[in-house]
């Protein structure tokens, strides 16, 4: 039970954030008035984004140089069965960067992050909005044992945690009603 607890207080902080995008974008989507996509986009993070599932019709996930250097899932290029089996050409067996995965930072609407304290780019410089963020444990400075466990009192006070955070190019309240 205290094993369970710890990884949903300590380690949910992306499936909260992430639930929370769907709506937000969603709201979003449906009061823009062009049909361009949103896209919503992952740096060093790209491994805890649970599932396009997250993510309503009308956005689309992307990836952005953040201290990641090996090879990024791909979309899926052909509807079921097909598109899971496809090997696209950019595929390789040693896990090597490939830089058309990639977009620029200044192409993303929304970004869904994990604000660990050194980071070379905190993302609350200006022109970034924080929309949502939640504790996520930081593990390089908090004790192991009280990481792995979850005993209420205790291992509050032990555990150190950073932001995961999701922010906007635009503020949340114009993104959702229009230009001010």
């Amino acid at each position: 039970v205290g094993r369970v607890g710890a990884l949903v207080s300590y380690y949910g902080a992306p499936l909260e954030v992430y639930s929370q995008v769907y709506s937000e974008v969603s709201a979003a989507l449906s009061s823009r008035a062009d049909d361009s996509p949103l896209r919503v986009c992952s740096g060093k993070e790209w491994y805890r984004y649970p599932s396009s599932f997250f993510l309503p019709p009308g956005a689309t996930p992307a990836f952005y140089r953040a201290g990641f250097d090996g090879l990024l899932p791909s979309p899926f290029s052909a509807p079921p069965p097909d598109g899971s089996r496809a090997i696209h050409a950019h595929f390789n067996d040693g896990n090597r960067d490939e830089p058309a995965a990639y977009t620029s930072e200044d192409r993303c609407d929304v970004i869904v992050d994990l604000e660990l304290p050194g980071d070379a780019a905190p993302r609350s410089r200006a022109g970034w909005h924080v929309w949502a963020r939640r504790p996520f444990l930081d593990a390089d400075r908090s004790p192991s044992w009280s990481r792995a466990l979850y005993v209420p009192w205790l291992t509050a006070g032990r555990n150190v945690y950073a932001n995961y955070s999701v922010l906007g190019r635009q503020p949340l309240m114009v993104m959702l009603h229009g230009s001010v």
